[in-house]
């Protein structure tokens, strides 16, 4: 009876233990595999198909079955709406980074790199399903750990290696003042599970309530790249792969928002903290939106453009908790918004991927120009995914945009409304910078000596050229059926 209650409790998490065991096979396929000679790059191409296959069956396995798995609190996980749906989002994003890498894996560490890419994605799993403390942060380390090991592997040069150490330092510092707030929660309900802490701050919204509440969102902020906790990522982004910035861009906010929703998306929780929680996630929401779409401005190098432009994206997904806080009916629309993002940033970091031999070189806007004369596929799908980012009609970022838009509006909260402004006002600074990039992907000849001219071919990587075709569909698709997001 006591194995049937555990196996039942861990049905939510199915997937993650479904990841987990397939890295953990790939480490020990690994470790019997014959020494050869050379630097095998066939070897490290079939660790990456290893890992999608892994990832496309466990996906599809557990999408399929059929199961119906009990929503109940009392476990330490829980399968509802949140935890489906974040699952969900985490194993498309672990399609796509895994496809991208296909031939961008590390020489040497081809096993290692798609095993921790598993375990991230299993990470991704634990924290949608968490209905306590002790699993939230369990899956939230599960996330980064891997991905500094990821980093470290990936660029062994001094650059590398500086920003593997700065994305450690600082994961680390927020990891502690996380669990800081996670003591505090503690001590204020005398549980760990959720649900009694959201109960018990409802009941007596005390002063350790909202230290509790402040020191857990600045650690979940340098997830979600929010301001003032942005400032590690634009040198993160300069110092790792092409395939790793995207999936920097991309995971980390999966978990970071997906941790929010668990922590203050309750409805007892929500009556307890409203007016604190509201006022400060609309203000590091507007701070957020408006330093990341001004300091892209500024930007002439394509990596730090695309890492202060996901420092903004991550202030309108800000503005979504703040609606979803206010509505109290779930974050349906913070969702949509995510889904969307992470399929448009992920393709056109695929489409950038396809087109340079080597993804760890300094790369300016400039070495964007003639992609579409090179080959019209390619541009046309970029195309797709910065439209997209800027949130324009025929693609998935608009109804992203929408949706919370339409969420702040209802209400009619004064707040909300003034963030509702803010944020269309900063996409439309935002389309600035976008613009500016789709002009030169379009029109633009390249300019002599740079390395768009220097190009021989159009495509250098197959799968990554594929990844970025298939997200610039999937945002036209999710545009005619958005229900689909």
């Amino acid at each position: 009876m006591l194995t049937r209650e555990i196996l039942n409790s861990l049905l939510p998490v199915a997937p993650a233990l479904g990841l987990i065991i397939s890295g953990c096979a790939i480490l020990i396929a690994w470790m019997f595999q014959p020494q050869q000679d050379d630097d095998q790059p066939r070897s490290s191409n079939g660790w990456a198909w290893a890992g999608l296959a892994a990832l496309i069956v466990v996906w599809g396995s557990w999408s399929f079955s059929g199961s119906t798995l009990v929503d109940n609190e009392a476990t330490l996980f829980r399968s509802d709406v949140l935890s489906r749906s974040g699952t969900h989002l985490a194993m498309l994003a672990g399609c796509l980074v895994a496809a991208i890498t296909i031939n961008r894996s590390p020489s040497g560490f081809g096993a290692e790199f798609h095993a921790c890419l598993l375990f991230l994605v299993s990470g991704l799993c634990f924290v949608s399903a968490a209905t306590d403390l002790t699993t939230l942060y369990l899956g939230l380390e599960m996330v980064s750990i891997p991905t500094i090991l990821l980093l470290a592997i990936s660029r062994r040069d001094d650059s590398g290696m500086e920003s593997t150490l700065k994305y450690f330092a600082l994961s680390a510092f927020s990891s502690a003042i996380f669990l800081m707030g996670c003591s505090f929660l503690f001590g204020i309900a005398g549980s760990t599970k959720l649900s009694e802490i959201a109960a018990s701050i409802s009941a007596n919204p005390s002063i350790a309530a909202y230290i509790a509440f402040a020191l857990v969102l600045a650690g979940l902020a340098f997830r979600v790249t929010a301001v003032p906790f942005h400032f590690y990522a634009p040198d993160v982004f300069s110092g790792c792969s092409l395939p790793l910035g995207g999936l920097l861009s991309t995971l980390p906010k999966i978990a970071g928002f997906v941790a929010m929703l668990r922590l203050l998306g309750g409805p007892a929780l929500q009556s307890g903290l409203a007016p604190v929680a509201l006022n400060t996630i609309v203000v590091l929401a507007l701070i957020t939106m408006t330093v990341g779409n001004f300091a892209a401005l500024a930007q002439m190098n394509c990596r730090r453009l695309l890492a202060y432009s996901s420092v903004a994206h991550s202030g309108y997904l800000l503005m979504g908790l703040a609606a979803a806080l206010v509505q109290g009916t779930g974050a349906q629309s913070l969702i949509m918004y995510l889904s969307a993002y992470v399929v448009m940033t992920l393709g056109f970091f695929a489409g950038v991927t396809a087109i340079f031999e080597r993804t760890d070189e300094n790369l300016d806007l400039d070495d964007l120009q003639g992609v579409t004369q090179k080959n019209l596929l390619l541009g046309a799908s970029m195309t797709v995914c910065l439209l997209s980012l800027i949130g324009i009609p025929i693609t998935a970022g608009f109804w992203g945009k929408f949706m919370i838009l339409r969420d702040l509006i209802a209400p009619q909260n004064t707040l909300l409304l003034v963030g509702a402004i803010f944020m269309v006002v900063n996409s439309a600074i935002g389309a600035i910078y976008y613009l500016a990039m789709l002009i030169r992907v379009n029109t633009q000849k390249p300019t002599e000596g740079s390395q768009a001219e220097s190009r021989t071919t159009s495509i250098v990587d197959l799968p990554a050229f594929a990844t970025c075709v298939i997200c610039a569909a999937t945002t036209i698709l999710w545009f005619i059926v958005p229900k689909w997001m």
